[in-house]
Parts: structure tokens; sequence; C-alpha cells
């Protein structure tokens, strides 16, 4: 009997254990607000194209970054024929007890382009985003995706970046294996590609962009790997591969307090800004 009733006891244990971690995994799972609010507000636009960019909802990434302010934030991505064109991270945090919004984008694109928030013009970067560059002596793609990407991660594997701060503090980011997002767009002649990222904790500061290529140039075909680099954080950020310095975005403090729309950065390719006048409510 004794034993019996221990069972039953052990059992209804494990069944509330099952539905608390149950609700703990659709409570993660959901997108955090407020940042899915503000992120449906963007309406961003190719101006080459005269076409408005696919807005994904679901958060490519929900980051914290608890040694600097108590960030926290999620990453979106706004495609043209599935090739991500706009890259924004929306976070919050927190300077003497007070709650504060910001959100930072990367062009992607090959050209400019146009964005409004909540029908207010915020973001006008209008030169290329992005500079792509072949791998030398790149592999040649393999034959299925899965094999793809594993030569897509080898590829990033060389590569280390860093972090300055305005004060030349300097931090080595951690490259993350997994990608924000892997993507194809066969009418841009990518066979397939992935966004790396390199962070501090979870919270991406440099971009690792690599595409798995097959292309017609004027009449001639192009096969191979290529990569660029953008920056995901104003302060100073460079890549090196091995001792060599292959990429720097310079340190910009123009940055660090200014509005949404404003005229000295509306028209930067990186774009990090307060969408809001004073604190978080």
């Amino acid at each position: 009997m004794m034993n019996r009733r221990l069972h039953s006891f052990g059992f209804r244990i494990l069944s509330l254990l099952a539905v608390v971690f149950a609700v703990a995994i659709s409570a993660s799972a959901q997108e955090p607000a407020p940042f899915i609010d503000d992120a449906r507000k963007y309406v961003i636009e190719s101006v080459k194209d005269k076409a408005k960019l696919t807005f994904n909802e679901k958060s490519l990434m929900n980051w914290t970054n608890p040694a600097r302010q108590q960030e926290r934030g999620a990453i979106y991505v706004w495609t043209l024929d599935e090739r991500p064109l706009a890259i924004g991270s929306l976070f919050t945090y927190e300077v003497n007890d007070k709650v504060y919004a910001k959100h930072e984008f990367q062009s992607l694109a090959a050209g400019p382009l146009r964005s409004s928030f909540a029908g207010k013009l915020a973001w006008t970067p209008k030169g290329a985003g992005i500079e792509w560059r072949n791998f030398e002596d790149s592999p040649k793609a393999a034959t299925t995706h899965v094999a793809r990407l594993l030569q897509m991660r080898q590829l990033a594997r060389p590569f280390r970046a860093e972090l300055v701060s305005p004060k030349d503090d300097r931090t080595d980011l951690r490259l993350i294996s997994r990608p924000l997002i892997e993507y194809s767009s066969p009418k841009n002649g990518v066979i397939d590609g992935a966004i790396f990222s390199f962070a501090v904790a979870t919270d991406p500061e440099v971009l690792l962009l690599i595409e798995a290529f097959e292309e017609d140039m004027n009449g001639t075909k192009r096969a191979g790997f290529r990569h660029a680099f953008a920056r995901f954080h104003y302060w100073n950020v460079s890549v090196y591969d091995g001792d060599r310095k292959v990429w720097d975005a310079p340190l910009d403090k123009s940055h660090e307090s200014n509005p949404i729309g404003d005229k000295k950065n509306i028209e930067k390719i990186y774009n990090s800004d307060h969408p809001r006048d004073g604190a978080e409510q």
C-alpha cells in the first residue's frame, strides 16, 4: 500500500513538473514584448528595386548582456527574394534604475534602403551595406545543404573579432557556431547562405555573412564561397584572420544618444538610435 502511495505521489510530482516545463517552453517561444511590437512598425524598402522588404516576425535570437547595463533584446531580419537585406536589434538597457529602448540597424543590401518607423522616416542608408569578398582557394560547394553548412562553419572558424570601448578596453568576441539565419536565394545566385555572429555573452557585435554562390556573369559561370562583415555596435570593431587585420569599423560616438531620424546618422549604413524620448514605461 505504501509503495503504491509513493508511486502515485511521485507520478503527480512528475506530471506537475511536466506542466511547469511545458509552460516555460511555451513562454520562451513567444516573441518578447515590446520588441516585436516595435519591429512590426518598421517598413523597409529597397530603393533600387522599388520593393518592400519582407519582415520575418520570428526573431533570429533573443539575447542578453548583463555585464553592460543589463541589456536584453531581440534580432529581426528583413528580406527580399529570401535574401537578408537589413538586420535590426531592438533592445533595452538600464541607467539609474530607468529602462531605455534603443534600436540598431545594419544594411546588408547592395544599394540604398528607405525605412520608416510608425510612419516616420527613420533610416535611409545611401550606399552598399557590405562588401563581398571571395574566399581564396575555397572548396567546391558540397551537394547537400548540411554539407555546405559544415563548409561555411569551417570557413568562419579562422576569423576572430575584437570589440574596443571608447576607453580602449578590449574584448575578444566569441564566434557563435550556430548561424543567426540560414537562407538561399536562387534569383541572386545564392545556393546557400548564413549569417554568423561574434558576441559578448549572447549579444552579437560583429556579423559574418557567408554564401555559397553560382552565378552567370556576362556568359561566364562563376561559383565558390564569398564573405562579408558588418558591424553591430557603434564601438570600434575589428576582424582578424590569424594576426592579420582583414576588416575594421571605427568608433562612432554619434550613435550614443541620437534620436530616431537624426539627420547626422540617418544615411549611414549602420545606425543606432532611441525611438522615443525619455525612459520606457
